[in-house]
């Protein structure tokens, strides 16, 4: 800053020392001067670090996928997804996020991450762990949310879905059109979510739910038989009670909560 105007609004004069602009003086307002002078080295330093960590350039569905995975999975006191067209986000927490995805804290760290006001501001491919890591050990949410918007867009392709624009009036989708926005929008975001929680993974899981859920089908049928026959057999029945009750011990057809 080379001067400070004495005209209302307040301008000052400065000069534009980087080679392209030769020396190019202007006057400006005060609020486009982000630091002194004596303060540049540091926040020259700074915005090196964010433009680094600002390289990258991962797809919508990426970032989506992402998105979904911090705010289901990951306490905001302990890590955020940005949301910027880059992927950053940035960790509060560095121990408590560890613990919870199993990388390590070095592996957090990994430049070109930096710390800033105790806070730590990390890459997409950092991000893309977290999310990956912590979406294949704690599965359960995202796949109740997969489960349920397919059952969804399974009744759509059969019948058809109305929707409803900004504006409140509603639209009917054939089945055939209806497929080809789930084709479009849904798929892609859904195949997108099992990746991150491991193909395989995923699949055992949902094959380990429906062999619980067809177990917890048949326990019930069997209460609901011992229950007629517990007035005229109650010896009988007490007995079948038992062997039920420690055959099912342990047994749960919900997934476990995180």
């Amino acid at each position: 800053m080379l001067a400070i105007g004495d005209k209302r609004p307040t301008r000052v004069r400065i000069e534009l020392v980087h080679d392209q602009w030769q020396g190019e003086r202007r006057w400006v307002a005060p609020s486009r001067l982000e630091v002194r002078w004596d303060d540049r080295h540091g926040y020259i330093e700074l915005d090196r670090k964010k433009r680094a960590v600002s390289a990258w350039d991962p797809s919508r569905l990426d970032r989506r996928t992402a998105e979904h995975v911090f705010l289901k999975l990951v306490p905001l006191e302990i890590a955020e997804f940005n949301a910027d067209s880059a992927g950053t986000s940035v960790v509060y927490d560095v121990p408590a996020l560890a613990q919870l995805t199993g990388l390590t804290q070095d592996e957090l760290r990994a430049a070109p991450a930096y710390m800033h006001e105790q806070e730590l501001t990390v890459p997409w491919p950092t991000t893309e762990r977290i999310g990956r890591a912590v979406a294949a050990s704690h599965p359960h949410a995202l796949l109740t949310r997969i489960e349920q918007e397919e059952r969804e867009a399974n009744l759509h392709l059969l019948q058809g879905v109305t929707l409803t624009d900004f504006e409140g009036e509603d639209h009917f989708l054939s089945p055939d059109d209806a497929r080809a926005r789930f084709e479009q929008r849904q798929k892609p975001y859904l195949d997108k979510l099992r990746d991150w929680i491991g193909l395989e993974r995923a699949d055992d899981l949902l094959e380990r739910r429906d062999l619980l859920t067809r177990l917890g089908t048949v326990a019930a049928v069997a209460t609901e038989a011992l229950d007629v026959l517990e007035p005229s057999q109650k010896r009988i029945v007490s007995k079948l009670r038992n062997q039920l009750e420690e055959a099912m011990s342990g047994v749960s057809a919900l997934p476990p909560s995180n």
